[in-house]
């Protein structure tokens, strides 16, 4: 009788690497999403805030009243055009901000725009992806999130 053998199990790469795990919170409509809170700076204090991770999301886009609060002059940030899964362009003004999450400090790409009619914030690729492996459980409502340094 011919015996299997079992395929070894593949390693992953960010095995020891820390991580934190984000339970899903309900949304605006009582769905559970993988919403999530960071900070970001605002010049002489941390101001926390409420993003969606969106693995289809090229950017972070937040609401223009973020930049207000984090102190950005809009009219010296580049203005670019997305377009949304839907069609839709949305205009958008990118810059920088630091930000903290999952207990890393960092800088990261972000736009802001006042035509954001989601309801909340977006924490989309750039700038998070890089840095951490996300995994979205749905099942179990958990988004788990692995620093890949």
């Amino acid at each position: 009788m011919a015996r299997r053998r079992r395929a070894p199990r593949p390693r992953s790469k960010s095995s020891g690497l820390p991580r934190a795990e984000f339970p899903y919170m309900k949304d605006a409509q009582g769905h559970y999403a993988p919403l999530v809170y960071l900070q970001a700076w605002t010049g002489n204090r941390w101001l926390y805030l409420q993003a969606y991770v969106d693995s289809g999301a090229s950017w972070s886009v937040f609401h223009v009243d973020v930049a207000q609060l984090l102190g950005i002059k809009l009219n010296r940030a580049k203005r670019r055009y997305i377009t949304l899964g839907n069609g839709n362009v949305l205009p958008i003004y990118m810059q920088h901000i630091r930000v903290r999450f999952a207990g890393v400090e960092f800088t990261a790409p972000a736009g802001f725009s006042d035509a954001l009619r989601m309801g909340f914030n977006l924490m989309g690729r750039a700038g998070f992806f890089d840095r951490f492996l996300m995994t979205f459980n749905d099942r179990a409502r958990l988004l788990t999130v692995t620093r890949l340094w």
